[in-house]
Parts: C-alpha cells; sequence; structure tokens
C-alpha cells in the first residue's frame, strides 16, 4: 500500500512553521498495511505510530530530507488525513477546528460568540504543548 505524505518544516527561532509543499510517497509493507488500516480513524494514533516507527524516522532521514540531521519536522497529512489546523489554528479558526479541540483537550465551553477569542486563547494554549509532542527531529543515529 502507499501512502502519501506532506510535512511541515518547523522555525524554532520563530516558533513557527512552514509548509514544505511536497507530497512524499511511501509504501507499506503487509504488516505495516495492517497497522494502518486499523490505526487509520484514529488519526493522532496513527500520527503517533508513524512518528515512533523505526521504518519511517529511516525513510525520512534517508529519502526526504536527507542531509538535515537536525531539522525538525511535523507531518502535515497522512494520505487524506490532515493534521494542518495543529500548525495554523488562529482565533478566527473555522467553527470544525474549535469542535475537533474542544473534543481532543476536553474543554467545555457553552459557545457565546463574544467569547470566542477567549476560548481560542485556551485551545491556543493547549496547541503549545501538542505541537512540540507532534515534532519529529532528525536525529543523525539510523535505526
Amino acid at each position: 500500500m502507499q501512502v502519501k505524505f506532506e510535512f511541515v518544516i518547523y522555525n524554532e527561532a520563530l516558533d513557527k512553521f512552514e509548509q514544505d509543499g511536497n507530497v512524499h510517497l511511501f509504501e507499506l509493507d503487509d504488516e505495516q498495511t495492517q497497522t494502518y488500516n486499523l490505526l487509520k480513524n484514529t488519526d493522532l494514533y496513527l500520527y503517533n505510530w508513524f512518528k515512533e516507527s523505526a521504518f519511517f524516522l529511516n525513510w525520512i532521514k534517508e529519502e526526504v530530507y536527507p542531509q538535515s540531521i537536525g531539522k525538525k519536522i511535523a507531518i502535515s497529512e497522512i494520505n487524506d488525513i490532515s493534521f494542518i489546523r495543529f500548525y495554523f489554528f488562529k482565533v478566527t479558526s473555522g467553527d470544525i477546528h474549535y469542535e475537533y479541540f474542544k473534543k481532543l483537550f476536553n474543554i467545555f465551553h457553552e459557545l457565546n460568540w463574544q467569547e470566542r477569542e477567549e476560548f481560542g486563547e485556551e485551545i491556543l494554549k493547549h496547541l503549545m504543548v501538542k505541537r512540540q509532542e507532534l515534532i519529529i527531529e532528525l536525529k543523525k543515529d539510523v535505526i
């Protein structure tokens, strides 16, 4: 099975993400395909499985970003599963993003449009931590 990936690059000095703009294809073997199919409906479990898999990290270091030890990246898309909202959420983001993060971070809030900015700031506080968890640092050691 072939999986399509897109990445964002983390700029630590500016504490911001920039889109890579490239699509990368990775071929999963049969066992990896089974795991992918089990996790594809649980987006963050799928993300973490790839992030923690030696085969995936080696592929990134050898094929996607060779000669980029120390570079920090994050996955912005796995096939049609998008993680872009984690990197570019703003207080003015759409309702669908608010609902996603309310559920993810167990935030209870009665919707009042005058308080939307305050609510968005609470999401941003949670995202500061979550974004750091999603970053993949390309390290020298190949597993």
